[in-house]
Parts: structure tokens; sequence; C-alpha cells
């Protein structure tokens, strides 16, 4: 299990872990490595505390939160929160900063450790979107940013610039916010062919879910779900009929949603698709698209977990049904 921690947690492990992490790891900068154990204790961490604080700080630095990504007993990472941003951080390093110690990378650390680091960070910064910042040459950071959410918004010589949302953006869809709710009303599409069904491979945790999506208000489901599957897979589909209904209630996983007590109101329609019609194989916000047999479906991780026991039903001809899918307490 991994754990972020704030710092002060235990001193030995962490002056261990600040003294051995690199002077200069990927634009992450490190002024304690080699530090001993009597000036970790006495200088560098009431330091850390007044960083925190923002208590005596030169012109160029903001208040700083340091965190430690436990594997049980062990240091496995250091991540810190930027409480705000200046012009020199808003073109540079942004707010958000993380190092995996090398022998656990490759083994989705970062990704967790960003993912919890963001939960922390929306409750701090002011801004609207969280600011990165990564090396071109370190692909495997810029991917545990995108899994996290994050879009290249820009770059440099050496750099892309990431941003992640602080918070869901409800736009045009008939959506509602409140405090740590979410609500919205969406479509989905059962899109059938030679026994397979087309399907999104979460970026973030790799299960499948529906093509479709937030109805625009003012818009009724038909027209949605086949605009929404003409935008995703570039195939324009008709809607048949309505298959299930269903009242979705969920903890959210992953990007914006992370942690968040999700509901969302669903129709799902069986459509039609013109013969010998080529789908995309990724959809716009750069998810696989990906066909699934329905033979397999019982053992496939498909989201909401209910549709594995009742799709292949509603797709061989059987009744509407209506659902009440319940995952916040799994």
């Amino acid at each position: 299990m991994l754990e972020l921690k704030k710092f002060n947690t235990d001193l030995e492990k962490e002056w261990a872990f600040v003294r051995d992490m690199p002077e200069n790891e990927n634009g992450l900068t490190n002024s304690y490595n080699g530090v001993s154990k009597q000036e970790f204790e006495e200088k560098v961490l009431p330091e850390m505390l007044k960083h925190e604080r923002g208590e005596g700080l030169p012109d160029w630095m903001v208040p700083e939160t340091m965190l430690y990504l436990w594997k049980e007993n062990e240091i496995v990472g250091q991540f810190r929160i930027r409480h705000y941003l200046t012009d020199a951080l808003k073109n540079g390093s942004g707010h958000i900063g993380y190092y995996i110690a090398k022998e656990y990378r490759n083994k989705g650390y970062g990704t967790e450790g960003l993912k919890q680091t963001l939960q922390i960070a929306r409750q701090i910064v002011p801004e609207d979107e969280i600011y990165l910042r990564v090396n071109k040459d370190n692909p495997a950071s810029l991917k545990v940013m995108q899994k996290n959410g994050g879009k290249v918004v820009g770059d440099d010589e050496g750099h892309f610039f990431v941003r992640i949302p602080k918070k869901v953006e409800c736009s045009e869809d008939c959506c509602i916010e409140q405090d740590n709710y979410w609500f919205r009303y969406r479509t989905g599409a059962f899109i059938v062919r030679d026994g397979k069904m087309l399907f999104v491979k979460s970026m973030y945790g790799g299960y499948y879910y529906t093509i479709g999506g937030g109805v625009h208000l003012g818009e009724d489901s038909k027209s949605c779900i086949e605009r929404e599957v003409f935008e995703e897979t570039g195939v324009k589909c008709t809607a048949n009929r309505i298959a299930i209904t269903c009242e979705n209630l969920f903890v959210g996983v992953g990007g914006p949603l992370e942690g968040r007590e999700c509901h969302v109101l669903e129709y799902y329609y069986i459509m039609d698709a013109p013969e010998n019609a080529s789908f995309k194989n990724v959809n716009d916000e750069g998810e696989k698209l990906e066909w699934v047999s329905i033979d397999e479906f019982y053992n496939a991780d498909i989201r909401p977990r209910f549709l594995r026991r009742e799709l292949k039903g509603v797709i061989e001809g059987g009744p509407l049904i209506h659902v009440i899918n319940d995952e916040r307490r799994r």
C-alpha cells in the first residue's frame, strides 16, 4: 500500500532519503544532498517547517509543502506542493515537483503518488489549474501526468508544460457540482459488430467504459449519443433504442474526479452503424477504442460493473431495464 505523508514523520528515514537524493533530478533540485543527520535535524527540518508556513522566504520563493510517499515502512518518493504561483513559476516548474527513487521506478508509484498529491493540492492552490513542467527527455514522467488528467499546453526547447484541471468543468453539460459531490446526465453507446462491442479503455485505470458523454443543456439524449459517437469514433451511427437506464453512484478514480462522490444518470442506447464503417482507434482524449468479445464481458473489467452481467441480454434483444448501481462501498 502506498501512502503519502507530510514530512517530520520519521526523521531517520527522511534524512537518509534526502541525503541520497541527487542535487538535480530532471529539474527537481535538492540543496540538501549529502547532508549530515545532525544538520538535517538542527537546520533542514526547521527550515522546511518555516517554508511551509511562508516564514522568512526570499521574494522569489513561495510557501511549499513537503510530502513523502511511503510503501509500508520505506520512503519511495518525495512530492512538493508550491502553494501559489509567481510569474516565474507559471512559466517554469509550476505547482508540483516530485522524485521517485530509481529502485522504485516503473512500478506505478509516480502515478499513485501524484494522484494523492493532487488531492491535497486542490485544497491549497488558488489557481483554476494545477501547473506542472516535465523535461522532454523524460517521457515516463509525462505519462504519469497524463494518467492523472494532464494535458500538454505548450513547450520550450527542453520542456513540456502540462495543466491538470483543479475541478471538473461542467461547461455546457447537464452537470452540478456541490462540495465533493458531482452529478452528471450522460448517455452511453452499445456499438456491436461481429460478436464484439466497442469500448473506451480508460487512461486512469485500464478498465473499459462505454463511448458517450454528457448531455448538453437543451439537448435530448438521442441527439446527444449520436453526436458523441461521431465525435469519438468518426462514424455517424443512429440510435436504435434505449436498452438500459441507470442511476450510477461511485467514487471517482483518476484525474479531476479522483476521490469525488459521483452520481450519474445514464441512458444507454443500442446503435446502428453503417456496414464496413471504419472506426477510430483512439478518441480525442488519447484513450484507446477497443473491441471486446461479447463472450468475454463477464471476465473483462467493464465499468459500471453491472454491465458485465446485463450487456449480453439487452444486446441480444432483451427488454429495457432500469438499474440502481451503487459502487461507493466496494
